[in-house]
């Protein structure tokens, strides 16, 4: 950055801080969301101790070109609460703190832009106000569209499984299960999973990680993704798919489910994740072969395999709970079922998230979701 830039981008600031709106004698707020230009003081500083601050969804430490007098979004809460912190320690008169604004003031204090929304405490708690709803939906909508496992898969389950055990609960044969299970699993896990996680996680990832997480996911996501990368998923791949699914899988389905489905339900349920994720795993993996896969797909894409394993155990031990016959024919009780099927869910759910919020940066930086996390600043006397 040069000098000429920090002088406008403290004009700036200098100018917005001498006009919030009195609320009160010891309270003012900001009727305006904080200009990328005016964040970027806060970044560059932070840098200078080798912390990152930036969006998570931006290529570089720095603002797109052109974007100075934008508003800033995609912002942490924990970083608009620490800006605030700088802004106190940097520009604050004695005897005054900056701080995000409660949920009250976003309120009863609304600015025009309808874009975005900012951080704000409701309570002891950090969300998002002054969002148009029509707009927050439509983003809502959109991410809903690209993540792999959506509630279509969930519904298609349920049903495929409900009329395959009310129907057909003993006829099954070893001989379509286990021809089903060769071909699913050779298809959706050795293809899909292990081949790419052979290449992407032994030869990708750990390059992803350095660079990515060092340049734009450090701090908080950093710890969160090496957390669940290395010691979740890496616990999920090692233990889980060795011993869960070489073992119990492989046992639950040739005992239990080899007596509780047949070829209409494999024919049924290859149907669904073929139409749900063939699509979407084949162009996903097209883009990794040909080295065009950004940063944050190859984060996620070895997850895919992962979840939909889980998500169909969950699923089909909380459909068999409420099915007398299966669970005479498994010799479990539905509270047993029940257990299991959370196990699995539980599994499903420290890896999801993530998922979720790896998309989510993988559709902003391609430009398909707007970033919608901005800062407000509210100024208030301190109590002596």
């Amino acid at each position: 950055m040069t000098e000429r830039f920090n002088l406008a981008a403290n004009v700036l600031l200098s100018r917005r801080l001498q006009n919030l709106l009195r609320i009160d004698e010891n309270v003012e707020i900001d009727m305006s969301y904080i200009t990328c230009a005016e964040y970027q003081l806060f970044i560059d500083e932070k840098l200078k101790a080798g912390e990152n601050r930036q969006p998570d969804h931006w290529k570089s430490y720095r603002f797109p070109l052109g974007d100075a007098k934008n508003l800033i979004a995609g912002v942490r809460p924990s970083d608009a609460e620490e800006f605030c912190e700088w802004l106190t320690q940097q520009h604050s008169a004695l005897g005054f703190k900056y701080r995000l604004p409660t949920l009250a003031e976003v309120e009863e204090y609304p600015i025009t832009e309808k874009q975005v929304g900012c951080w704000c405490f409701d309570g002891e708690q950090r969300i998002i106000a002054g969002i148009e709803t029509g707009k927050k939906q439509t983003w809502q909508q959109k991410l809903a569209e690209v993540l792999v496992l959506n509630r279509d898969l969930y519904r298609d389950l349920y049903r495929v499984l409900y009329r395959v055990l009310d129907r057909v609960l003993d006829r099954v044969l070893d001989r379509v299960l286990d021809r089903v299970l060769d071909r699913v699993l050779d298809r959706v896990l050795y293809r899909d999973l292990y081949r790419v996680l052979n290449r992407v996680l032994n030869r990708d990832l750990d390059r992803v990680l350095d660079r990515v997480l060092d340049r734009v996911l450090n701090r908080d996501l950093n710890r969160v993704l090496y957390r669940v990368l290395y010691r979740v998923l890496n616990r999920v791949l090692n233990r889980d798919f060795y011993r869960v699914l070489n073992r119990d899988f492989y046992r639950d389905l040739n005992r239990d489910l080899n007596r509780v489905l047949d070829r209409d339900f494999y024919r049924n349920l290859n149907r669904n994740l073929n139409r749900d994720l063939d699509h979407d795993l084949e162009g996903k993996f097209k883009a990794i072969e040909a080295g065009k896969a950004s940063d944050f797909l190859l984060l996620y894409f070895p997850l895919l395999p992962v979840i939909v394993i889980y998500h169909l155990l969950s699923v089909t031990y909380e459909v068999i709970s409420e099915n007398e016959a299966a669970l005479n024919t498994i010799k479990l009780s539905g509270q047993e079922s029940k257990a299991i099927s959370r196990k699995y869910l539980e599994n499903l759910n420290k890896i999801y998230p993530l998922y979720v919020y790896l998309v989510l940066l993988d559709e902003r930086q391609a430009g398909h979701i707007t970033a919608w996390e901005s800062i407000r600043i509210v100024r208030e006397r301190i109590e002596q």
